[in-house]
């Protein structure tokens, strides 16, 4: 027996959207009914998602009411835990933004620094030895070496005919 969107995410606390995209990313396997609506089976659904005890609405955290009518002393201790935890990331968040802060002067100053050209090379220029020009030799008359030997081809070479030549 399968059932459909709307009761699908009443039983498990989604949203139909929220079944729609795990069907179309094949998270979950549906089918199309004759009439155009998507039809899930429950254990392939509850493969995915566990069951609710009720109709699921987004969750609520009442933060005024730890003693409000009806509240039970647990969730006055859950209320207080996460009051604790939203005052502890206010301040993270706070010392993030002065970090952020600090970081952005620094930039400032150093940009300021350098538009000023005060980032210039500060050291005294090298010296300038003066270069040796070699004198003159005397013209001296080179005589090229002797020729070599032929040892005919690269084919003569490979198939070793050394003494052979083309005009034999």
């Amino acid at each position: 027996m399968s059932i459909t969107l709307k009761e699908a995410s009443e039983q498990v606390g989604v949203t139909r959207q929220t079944l729609m995209k795990a069907i179309k990313n094949g998270r979950i396997s549906a089918e199309k009914s004759p009439a155009g609506e998507w039809r899930i089976e429950p254990v392939e659904l509850f493969r995915v998602w566990p069951a609710v005890k009720g109709v699921q609405h987004p969750t609520q955290v009442y933060l005024t009411g730890g003693d409000r009518a009806g509240a039970s002393p647990v969730e006055g201790e859950v209320i207080a835990l996460l009051k604790e935890q939203i005052d502890l990331l206010r301040s993270q968040l706070d010392d993030v933004r002065a970090d952020r802060e600090d970081i952005r002067a620094d930039r400032n100053h150093w940009r300021q620094i350098a538009e000023r050209g005060l980032l210039t090379d500060q050291r005294p220029p090298p010296e300038q030895t003066p270069v040796a020009v070699p004198q003159m030799v005397e013209s001296v008359e080179l005589t090229p070496p002797p020729p070599l030997p032929s040892t005919g081809g690269f084919w003569s070479r490979l198939f070793g005919r050394q003494g052979d030549s083309p005009s034999d």
